[in-house]
């Protein structure tokens, strides 16, 4: 038996753990028939592999506009690197996804056509699933065996006792740990143009054992004085009975728990306009920068309002995108608040003349629950933004706003682990007195002799707008110094406005540094990017 010619290698890369239960769903059904197979998750995989594998399929999600999960980023660069130039598999990919994304699916079809430039031999059309993927998944499965039976020897005894062609899903609120809410409490002061909690959550008996840089997922929902103004709106009785597969259930109760309300997309707004047939609305689709507009600051009741039309209940539902769980990240360390984690949340309020329109989690925590109600939440491990195993090793963390709370997590273990390694922190807020996030924490840990170097950028206390990338180009000197002695850059913000702002200033500080121009000064940053010395986690 060969290693690589007589074995099917699974490979997935899951966020919610969709692509996982794919996957485990393939091994198990591929042992049932009597074949050898593998089953790996894309972060543990060896990926000199790759060039060796002759029978491979791949089960991957998407995660926002068309990047690769967290779990898939490595296996995903890696197959895109000059580190591998040929494969010799024949392979299949299923792409997990949300259609109302305008890159729908596009991890699973970047791999899948790098697969095939690099020499693999496709053996099924990409197939994509939407959030309701099950059945698509499962008779891509089915589909999978018929187009790999040419080429794969039965090693085995068929096993079919025992055994279930199903789906084991774990990503939902069903599955969800209960957690207790401990503590809520603004860390924005009342004269603040922002709401910003801190939120500690008891982890007891949970099994979730994080690490500084996770993130901890939470299952929110709708506001039911939301979904009464919507239930109005589109002139629907709350009580019309929709049928959830076994059970009946009333509509309201759906609207509150199942369906995303405070956010919509273009693609929301244009399966919108195919059913309601409303001319206005169809005029917003033809020009792409007011429907991007319309999308970004408006939600489902503003469209239903905005764009009256006659559909039928189902049809409606049919349109909407299934409710989601928000990712936190940890804003402590187990090592010195035990079992419960602590998380950071800035509490969404856009308002106009006519409504303030909610966050869906946000205001669910800050409105809706009570110290001591419980919360449905998951782990989800941020592999590739973690401290350094050698606690003399220096970091330099980069963050604004609720960007901050992964650092504070990152000092507790530091300051737990007595770790020798020096510290520096660079933060941006608006104003000093009213968005110093958890300015006592920072001093104290400045007292303690843990946060070595502390530099804030308070955009609004001055007529000068003063940003964190000021503080980067300002201290270049000492930044480079600290990286050059082998120090870890984290960035953690929002991708548009922070990460990009970090990165161009410091493309610009190692221009400048070495002499070189802008494009080798990205190749550089790319080097400390491969090499683990700078990582973001960016939203």
């Amino acid at each position: 038996m060969s290693q690589y010619k007589d074995t099917l290698h699974i490979v997935y890369g899951s966020r919610t753990g969709n692509a996982k239960s794919v996957a485990v769903l393939a091994d198990k059904y591929a042992k049932s028939l009597g074949y050898q197979s593998t089953l790996v998750a894309m972060p543990d995989m060896d990926y000199q592999e790759l060039a060796k594998i002759e029978n491979l399929v791949v089960i991957v999600s998407t995660h926002g506009e068309g990047e690769p999960p967290v779990q898939a980023e490595g296996f995903y660069d890696f197959l895109h690197s000059e580190s591998i130039n040929s494969v010799k598999a024949k392979y299949a990919v299923l792409g997990l996804g949300d259609s109302s994304y305008r890159y729908y699916c596009q991890t699973g079809e970047d791999i899948s056509q790098r697969l095939g430039e690099l020499g693999g031999e496709i053996m099924l059309p990409l197939v994509k699933c939407d959030i309701d993927f099950e059945e698509t998944a499962k008779q891509w499965v089915l589909d999978v065996f018929e187009a790999f039976k040419p080429v794969l020897p039965v090693l085995h005894k068929p096993m079919k006792d025992g055994f279930t062609f199903d789906l084991k899903l774990d990503g939902d609120t069903h599955s969800a740990y209960k957690a207790e809410l401990l503590e809520k409490r603004l860390l924005t002061s009342s004269d603040s143009t922002k709401k910003v909690l801190h939120v500690s959550l008891s982890l007891k008996n949970s099994g979730m054992d994080y690490l500084p840089g996770d993130a901890i997922g939470v299952y929110g929902t709708n506001s039911r004085m939301y979904v009464d103004e919507l239930l109005l709106a589109l002139n629907v009785d709350k009580a019309y009975p929709i049928k959830d597969k076994e059970t009946t259930r009333l509509l309201k109760d759906v609207l509150i728990h199942d369906y995303e309300l405070t956010l919509i997309t273009p693609l929301v707004v244009q399966k919108y306009a195919d059913i309601s047939q409303n001319q206005a609305l169809n005029q917003l689709l033809d020009d792409t920068q007011k429907l991007e507009k319309y999308a970004a600051e408006k939600d489902v009741l503003d469209m239903v309002m905005d764009y009256p039309g006659v559909y039928s209940v189902e049809e409606f539902l049919g349109v909407l995108r299934k409710l989601s769980q928000r990712l936190y990240s940890v804003a402590s360390s187990k090592s010195q608040v035990g079992e419960q984690a602590d998380i950071t949340v800035k509490v969404i309020e856009n308002a106009d003349d006519k409504r303030t329109r909610n966050g869906v989690c946000s205001s669910f925590l800050w409105h809706r629950l009570d110290v001591g109600d419980m919360v449905p939440v998951t782990l989800e491990s941020i592999s590739k933004f973690r401290l350094p195993e050698d606690d003399n090793v220096p970091i330099v963390m980069i963050g604004a706003g609720t960007g901050v709370a992964p650092f504070r997590g990152f000092l507790q273990e530091r300051f737990a682990r007595d770790a020798r390694g020096k510290n520096w922190l660079m933060f941006g807020e608006r104003n000093s007195q009213s968005d110093f996030l958890y300015k006592d924490d920072l001093t104290d840990l400045q007292n303690k002799g843990m946060l070595h170097e502390l530099n804030t950028a308070f955009s609004r206390d001055q007529n000068e707008k003063i940003y964190v990338s000021h503080i980067i180009e300002e201290r270049a000197a000492n930044l480079l110094d600290w990286i050059e002695n082998g120090a870890v850059v984290y960035v953690c913000g929002s991708k548009d406005k922070l990460a990009a702002s970090v990165r161009n200033s410091f493309v610009k500080i190692l221009s400048n540094h070495h002499g070189i121009n802008s494009d080798e000064a990205k190749r550089r940053l790319e080097q400390l990017k491969a090499n683990k010395q700078f990582q973001e986690e960016v939203y």
